[in-house]
C-alpha cells in the first residue's frame, strides 16, 4: 500500500526530480559543499601550524645555539654602536654650537669693551686737551666779563631742557639779561664775522691769534667785520634772535675749532 505524501514532501520530491533531470545540485547541497571547502582550509591551516611547531621543537638545538645567539648579539652590538656614535655626534655638535655661541658672545663683549675703552680714551683725551687749552688761555690772554648785569642760565656741556629746540650739548654759557643791555668785548682782537644766519641769530666773532670769542642771539650789533676792538668795548646788545627761548647772551670761547668751557677761564660768579 503506497504512503500518502503531505504537501512539503511532495514539494521536495518535485525539486529532486527537477534537479536530477537537469543535472543540477540542490541549493542545500551547494551550501554543504561550501562549508566543506572552508572546513578543509581551516584544517590545513591547523596542520601547517602544527608542522611549524614540530619543526621548531625538533631543531631547537640549532635555533638556540651559541652561534645563533652570537650573531644576534653581534647584530645588536652593531646597532648599539651606531646609536652611540649618533648620540656622540649629536653631543659633539651641540657642544660645538654652544662653543660657537659663547665665542660670539665673547667677541661681542670684547668689541663692546674695546669701543667703551676707545670712547673713554677719547673723552679722557678731550678733557686733557681742554685742560691744556684752559691753562694756555689763562697764562697767555686776558678775558673780561661780557656783561655787567646777568645771571647764568645754562652751563657748558651736556644739558636737559623742556624745549625741543635746545640742543643736548651746550658749546658755551648762557647769560640771561634784560633785552638791550650792552655786550662788551671779552678780549681784544679783530671782528672776524658779523652774521644773522642760523640758530645763533644775530651774532659776531672776535679773533685774537687762534682764539675766538663768540656772542650770539643779539638784538643789535655795533661793529663791522674787519674792525679791531679793545677789551671791554661795547660791541652789541642783548636780544633773543635765532634759536632762543628768551633774552640772553650765548657766549663761547674757542681755541682753533675746539670748544672751551668759558666758566673755567672767566670768573662768571
Amino acid at each position: 500500500m503506497e504512503r500518502i505524501l503531505n504537501d512539503d514532501e511532495r514539494i521536495r520530491r518535485a525539486e529532486e526530480i527537477y534537479f536530477r533531470r537537469n543535472n543540477k545540485v540542490p541549493a542545500k547541497h551547494l551550501a554543504n559543499k561550501g562549508k566543506s571547502k572552508n572546513s578543509i582550509w581551516f584544517n590545513l591551516l591547523i596542520m601547517f601550524n602544527l608542522a611549524v611547531i614540530v619543526f621548531a621543537v625538533q631543531n631547537k638545538d640549532y635555533i638556540f645555539t651559541s652561534e645563533f645567539l652570537e650573531k644576534v648579539n653581534t647584530y645588536n652590538g652593531t646597532i648599539g654602536m651606531k646609536i652611540k656614535e649618533f648620540l656622540k655626534d649629536e653631543e659633539i655638535e651641540s657642544k660645538e654650537i654652544k662653543s660657537a655661541e659663547n665665542n660670539e658672545e665673547i667677541i661681542e663683549q670684547t668689541d663692546t669693551n674695546v669701543q667703551q675703552t676707545e670712547e673713554l680714551q677719547q673723552e679722557s683725551s678731550s678733557i686733557s686737551e681742554m685742560e691744556m687749552d684752559i691753562n694756555n688761555l689763562k697764562s697767555s690772554y686776558s678775558f673780561a666779563r661780557p656783561l655787567n648785569s646777568y645771571s647764568v642760565s645754562s652751563l657748558f656741556g651736556s644739558r636737559e631742557s623742556e624745549y625741543q629746540n635746545v640742543t643736548g650739548y651746550h658749546t658755551g654759557v648762557d647769560l640771561a639779561s634784560e633785552m638791550g643791555n650792552t655786550i662788551n668785548a671779552s678780549m681784544e682782537g679783530i671782528v672776524e664775522l658779523v652774521s644773522k644766519e642760523g640758530d645763533y641769530g644775530k651774532h659776531l666773532k672776535i679773533r685774537c691769534n687762534n682764539v675766538t670769542t663768540l656772542y650770539a642771539h643779539c638784538s643789535n650789533i655795533f661793529v663791522k667785520e674787519g674792525q679791531i676792538v679793545a677789551q671791554g668795548q661795547p660791541i652789541a646788545a642783548v636780544g633773543s634772535t635765532g634759536n632762543s627761548t628768551g633774552p640772553h647772551l650765548h657766549f663761547e670761547i674757542r681755541v682753533d675749532d675746539r670748544f672751551v668751557n668759558p666758566s673755567k677761564v672767566i670768573d662768571l660768579w
